[in-house]
């Protein structure tokens, strides 16, 4: 309303949409996602009643189960003692929904639900300038309603349902002052709270995108140039701390990644929209920031389950960068329209450019994310594609949100999940907590049924384990990853593991894991798969098959699974976490040795199509060195591959670079390969010198 600007004759700051919008944002929300549309509705006709449920894609810790409040609203429940139940209703998403659900239907029940629920929160959580300065020992989070990032959080859905339905005649001078006044407030707040901890993490973003919104949407206020000024400085600071080179989020976590890429995302389009010149730094890095979704996002269009990350889908983030940017490499994985938020923060203009934007192929398949330390191995850019993911990064910068998941790999093929990490389920004190965090939970190597790190509690480690001797090789017929860490070093007979993959293209994996000491041990490698898959194992050969069990109703993809060293084979149930207070039963192959001096684990990860049948053979080798001597197994593995007409061949040294002499060639090298066809000469390729 802002009544004194416009009587000044001044331009009113523009928000994501104004309402001469309003007819299109209503029209292309229910022609292109009628579905979403209605589920936003549900939410908004349960927050009408006081009922709350935490089901929005991005809600940061979704919960299902509605919880109903008579009368006053409680705001510090803790549904089932949770903390982030508590948090996630003070977040007030609904806020925004309840504005978007005016629009969208004209029924004054939103509007009225809106003023009800405000006025409610308002009477119920006052703060005082006092309670705040006293709360800088706990960092100013000044009580369970009043915590920084969440603060920060909240206005921003206020926001939203406020430029919704401030045009309802339900929404008099009352309701404007006091949103003003809750908007100042926050404004204080959130400008006093900053700490300099928050610069390094995703907090410092959810609070200063806040403070940065109202102070550029609320000019009047005597203070918001100001806010104005500190917001920019914070979020341009925060820029170069936060954010590798990479584009990776300096907490290892898809999740949060994306939580400080939708940040930048608001304050950059808002900024934008007003004619407000933001730092250059702030666009170049949300730019890597989206290299960076792209490169990890897996086939089927969700985020893997990095540290306390949900498999989300992420192609709206997609498409709204896309759009930003006029990335079509971005639009080629995202939506074919603009997503239903895109619709709101673009308008009719921003969906006419992104519907005339051609998708194309990224320039890059394989990748490697040097800082952040994870290769990604892809096929190609197809729902089919196959896909691996290696971690060989640090855990993440503080300590909170990363898990013990080091030389942990994920892997996808034919539009189907198989070996995946299991996610977070819950944050709070629990064996829940302890078991989605341990390394035992990943697809990593363990040692006597000891973790690589040692977990302390939800927030804790101790001799967190660094990563070691990380290297990348890609090229179209291979990719090569190597790296160990010095997770077992602490053990009385410490123990130096390498963990090496062959991507060899565009069909399969080999790893091998290479473990030393000179003390005897249990060795496991667990491979977790994901939910709904039946194992089968093939007795006479060690190779288990993974495959989704349909009961017969139609053929899906498989995983075979060829341990090429001696193994113990057990199967096991485990879990699998897709969604923050969800966990759903799966099941885990684990291979185990008893080692002494060099223990080796070489495994062959085959994918097959739907009713394909690889005639597949894959043994271990000899190979000569270059004066022709026999090379024994100590100092060479060398696999060999027969599948249709081609033969692969890898040779690794375990001795360094050398001269070998394999598969009709003579290569000198550490990881070598050969390829021959039927009736053709070999290829070669020295994939580490």
């Amino acid at each position: 309303m802002h009544k004194d600007l416009e009587e000044g004759g001044l331009a009113l700051p523009r928000y994501y949409w104004s309402e001469q919008d309003h007819d299109f944002l209503v029209a292309a929300s229910l022609r292109d996602w009628p579905d979403e549309v209605a589920e936003l509705l549900r939410r908004a006709d349960l927050a009408v009643d006081q009922t709350f449920i935490f089901t929005h894609r991005w809600d940061m810790e979704r919960c299902t189960e509605p919880v109903h409040f008579e009368g006053e609203i409680n705001w510090n429940y803790r549904h089932h003692d949770d903390l982030e139940w508590l948090v996630m209703l003070n977040r007030a998403r609904y806020m925004g929904e309840l504005g978007q659900a005016y629009l969208l239907t004209k029924e004054d029940k939103y509007a009225e639900g809106y003023i009800r629920i405000m006025k409610d929160w308002i009477r119920q959580n006052p703060l005082t300038l006092e309670e705040l300065e006293a709360s800088e020992s706990r960092f100013f989070n000044v009580k369970d309603t009043w915590r920084k990032l969440d603060s920060g959080i909240r206005i921003t859905h206020w926001l939203k349902g406020y430029f919704c339905i401030r045009s309802s005649s339900l929404w008099g001078e009352e309701e404007e002052a006091l949103f003003r006044s809750a908007v100042h407030l926050h404004g204080v707040y959130l400008n006093r709270a900053y700490t300099s901890h928050d610069r390094q993490s995703n907090w410092g973003y959810l609070e200063t995108n806040g403070l940065f919104q109202l102070a550029l949407l609320f000019p009047e206020f005597e203070e918001s140039a100001v806010w104005r000024e500190t917001a920019v400085r914070r979020l341009h600071e925060m820029a170069e701390i936060q954010v590798f080179s990479d584009g990776m989020h300096n907490e290892q976590c898809t999740m949060y990644h994306h939580e400080v890429l939708h940040c930048i995302f608001e304050s950059v389009w808002l900024a934008e929209l007003n004619d407000y010149t933001l730092p250059d730094r702030l666009s170049s890095t949300l730019d890597r920031m989206y290299t960076a979704t792209l490169a990890f996002v897996q086939p089927d269009g969700h985020q893997p389950m990095l540290g306390d990350s949900d498999g989300t889908d992420v192609r709206d983030v997609l498409s709204r960068g896309a759009c930003l940017l006029g990335r079509g490499d971005l639009k080629s994985q995202a939506y074919q329209h603009l997503d239903l938020d895109g619709i709101w923060y673009f308008g009719e203009t921003g969906y006419q450019r992104y519907e005339e934007l051609n998708p194309v192929d990224p320039a890059f398949c394989s990748v490697w994310l040097q800082d952040s330390g994870y290769a990604f191995m892809r096929s190609d850019w197809s729902r089919d594609a196959r896909y691996l993911l290696f971690d060989a990064g640090h855990m993440d910068v503080i300590r909170a949100h990363g898990h013990d998941d080091l030389l942990h790999f994920s892997l996808s093929a034919y539009g189907q999940q198989f070996l995946i990490d299991p996610g977070r389920c819950t944050y709070m004190e629990n064996e829940d907590r302890r078991y989605f965090k341990e390394s035992l939970q990943h697809n990593t190597i363990s040692v006597d049924g000891r973790t690589i790190s040692e977990y302390v509690d939800s927030w804790r480690w101790k001799h967190e384990a660094q990563p070691l001797g990380a290297i990348w090789r890609s090229s179209d017929a291979f990719d090569y990853a190597e790296a160990g860490h010095d997770g077992y070093w602490r053990l009385d007979q410490p123990v130096q593991i390498k963990r090496q993959i062959v991507f060899v293209k565009p069909n399969y994996w080999v790893i091998v894991d290479t473990l030393r000491s000179h003390g005897g041990h249990e060795y496991e490698l667990p491979l977790h798969f994901a939910e709904g898959l039946t194992l089968t194992q093939l007795r006479e050969s060690g190779e288990i098959s993974a495959s989704a069990d349909l009961n017969g109703a139609c053929a899906s993809p498989v995983l075979r699974v060829i341990p090429l060293t001696p193994v113990n084979l057990s199967i096991e149930s485990s879990w699998v976490s897709r969604n923050y207070n969800e966990k759903t039963p799966a099941v885990k192959a684990v291979l185990g040795q008893y080692g002494q001096g060099t223990t080796r684990f070489i495994t062959l990860f085959y994918p097959e199509r739907p009713d394909e049948q690889t005639d597949l053979e894959a043994r271990l080798v000899q190979c000569a060195d270059s004066y022709g001597r026999t090379v024994g197994e100590e100092d060479a593995s060398v696999i060999e591959i027969k599948h249709g007409n081609r033969v692969d061949t890898l040779l690794l040294s375990h001795q360094g670079p050398k001269g070998f002499q394999f598969a009709g060639v003579h290569l000198t090298g550490e990881v070598l390969a050969a390829r021959q066809y039927d009736g053709q000469l070999p290829e070669s390729w020295v994939l580490k010198v």
